[in-house]
């Protein structure tokens, strides 16, 4: 088998937590950017960083606590907001990320003319 991909997936803990800490750096980075330069594009930027940490942790998180038991206490309502809100929380945070650095953007472009 390709190391890399032995790697990726014996050691799969380590991107994930990884990839936790960069959601974590950018949505730390973007409150600082709101903060700062008062930009409605850095808060959507917050939004969106914070929306994919959290579908992140919950696809990380997912295989330890759902259980049979569990999927039956919840229900058929709760198990399709188990299913649906994942993807929805991902295309969300995703959208606001690309919403958010092209707000900033005009932004700073409307800042800079005047």
């Amino acid at each position: 088998m390709n190391p890399l991909l032995e790697t990726i997936l014996n050691q799969g803990l380590m991107f994930d937590s990884a990839g936790v800490i960069g959601l974590g750096f950018l949505a730390l980075a973007a409150i600082k950017l709101s903060s700062r330069y008062k930009s409605w594009g850095g808060t959507m930027i917050a939004a969106g960083a914070t929306a994919l940490l959290i579908a992140r942790l919950y696809a990380i998180l997912a295989p330890h606590f759902v259980t049979n038991d569990f999927i039956s206490d919840v229900g058929p309502i709760g198990l399709s907001i188990m299913i649906g809100l994942p993807p929805l929380l991902l295309s969300l945070g995703l959208a606001s990320i690309v919403w958010g650095l092209w707000g900033h953007e005009r932004w700073l472009n409307e800042a800079s003319r005047s």
